[in-house]
């Protein structure tokens, strides 16, 4: 397996309440050459977009607990923090018309190819 160039120091956020889940999702960031910061509900993403300026990239689970937090959570950052990317993760089919501006949704299963290329794209 060949190493991956690391960017300058790209952090993203990855917003998942299912804790293997979170494994996966954070190895995805970081076989894209990024670092995770761990949010395990919506709250805590928020609070730490509140402190974090740094971050520029959110992976969130659209699915979590089964409701709706993760496209919730999706349209707060796109609202407040518009310069956010977002890669969105989901079991469920979404209209494109409610995927929020410059967000990307992928399927599960997990793909782990389109998922890593994503995020090295948010980080270029």
């Amino acid at each position: 397996m060949t190493e991956t160039r690391r960017p300058e120091h790209i952090l993203v956020l990855v917003v998942e309440d299912d804790p293997i889940l979170m494994l996966s999702l954070v190895d995805f960031v970081e076989n894209a050459g990024c670092e995770a910061i761990e949010a395990d509900s919506v709250a805590e993403a928020i609070r730490i977009l509140e402190t974090r300026p740094d971050i520029r990239t959110v992976f969130t689970d659209l699915d979590m607990r089964g409701s709706t937090a993760g496209m919730q959570l999706a349209l707060s950052i796109r609202d407040r923090w518009p310069p956010i990317e977002l890669l969105m993760v989901s079991s469920q089919p979404w209209d494109a018309s409610q995927i929020p501006e410059r967000g990307i949704v992928l399927g599960k299963p997990f793909d782990r190819r389109r998922i890593v290329a994503a995020i090295q794209k948010f980080a270029a």
